[in-house]
């Protein structure tokens, strides 16, 4: 049976066609332009003897995307926890039916329920994502989030947390013998947790004291460097240890890797009185104290292995009392300039008078 019936401010049309049970926005807020939309789509439909284009819900995409995707884990986690919002806010649409004012309406439901602005954009992409694989399977032609202006989305700065020397020392003295070496090698080198867990011993050269990653976030290879402090604590873990019964630097008794440390890291974080202090903030600890050190920004960038300079520009900020001091000691420079020039001036001048003229 055809029907127009209305959803939120917009009227939809239903009807029955070759035993397909057709659904679709009409666009509009008027109930008589709805109407004359669905005898118009039912004259199209019968005009057609019956072959009706292909069409593909949201929800058959989204399977079809996850199915197929060959991102990481830990990428795909992220992606399912946010397909869930999508679906329940636009599991009911096919991809057609997607459009600018849909996905106003996405952003404004999501805004309503005290959402950020940065999360919003994140769904966002994912359903970009979507439909650049649909895209390729031949279900759609173009993407509608491509076109969606996101400008009126403010992406928040980036978190950034990281300790003193002083207060690592404490978060150290505070964690467990076990989490000791792990805390140590994180800020001394500025790995992220999965690199630092899952390291083995044959990526470790410590007669170069570097460490070889191969599988990183960003699909990157990269190099490493390890302090004395870092190559140390590797060499003791592994005197310790005696024969490497496991290829893992961070092993059970078994051999097998170890897991998250993050419930003995938040017990050490209490005992510290460390508050709103995560694993992931001793990275940003490490770039931190590079950046105050007077480390340089490129070369920060490749240890910490980020895609675009642009990411490790956010430390920037922290070398205020830096160039505070450097241009203390371009003014001091300059003026000893000027007292210097005054005096060459002063015995040029000397020099130039005629002796009657200064025993005169």
């Amino acid at each position: 049976m055809a029907a127009v019936y209305k959803r939120g401010d917009t009227w939809w049309v239903r009807f029955r066609h070759g035993g397909e049970h057709i659904r679709r926005s009409a666009k509009t807020r008027k109930k008589a332009e709805a109407q004359d939309y669905l005898h118009r789509l039912i004259e199209e439909h019968r005009s057609s003897k019956g072959k009706v284009e292909q069409r593909h819900l949201l929800t058959a995409a989204i399977d079809a995307f996850f199915e197929t995707s060959s991102l990481k884990a830990s990428t795909l986690t992220t992606y399912r926890f946010q397909s869930r919002v999508v679906v329940r806010l636009m599991g009911h649409l096919h991809l057609d039916e997607i459009d600018r004012k849909a996905l106003g309406e996405f952003v404004a439901t999501r805004k309503r329920t005290g959402v950020t602005d940065a999360t919003i954009r994140r769904d966002l992409a994912f359903l970009g994502s979507v439909f650049t694989a649909a895209i390729r399977r031949g279900w759609v032609d173009t993407s509608p989030v491509t076109a969606f202006g996101k400008r009126a989305l403010k992406e928040s700065r980036p978190r950034i947390r990281f300790v003193s020397r002083e207060e690592f020392a404490r978060l150290h003295d505070a964690a467990s013998e076990t989490l000791k070496p792990i805390l140590v090698l994180a800020v001394e080198t500025g790995m992220r947790k999965e690199e630092l867990l899952s390291l083995q011993l044959e990526q470790i050269d410590l007669r170069r004291r570097e460490v070889h990653l191969e599988i990183t976030k960003t699909s990157s290879p990269r190099r490493v460097p390890l302090s004395v402090t870092a190559a140390d604590t590797v060499r003791a873990l592994i005197e310790k240890r005696g024969r490497p019964a496991s290829r893992f630097l961070f092993c059970k008794p078994d051999g097998s890797r170890v897991g998250d440390p993050k419930k003995g890291f938040n017990a050490a974080c209490r005992r510290a009185q460390l508050v709103d202090f995560r694993f992931h903030d001793l990275r940003h600890t490490f770039a931190s104290w590079w950046v105050q050190d007077g480390g340089d920004l490129y070369r920060l960038s490749r240890v910490l292995g980020h895609a675009t300079l642009q990411m490790t520009s956010r430390y920037g900020h922290l070398r205020t009392e830096d160039l505070h001091s450097e241009l203390e000691r371009v003014a001091q420079k300059r003026s000893q300039d000027r007292k210097s020039e005054t005096i060459r001036s002063t015995i040029d001048r000397h020099q130039e008078t005629p002796a009657s003229d200064v025993t005169r």
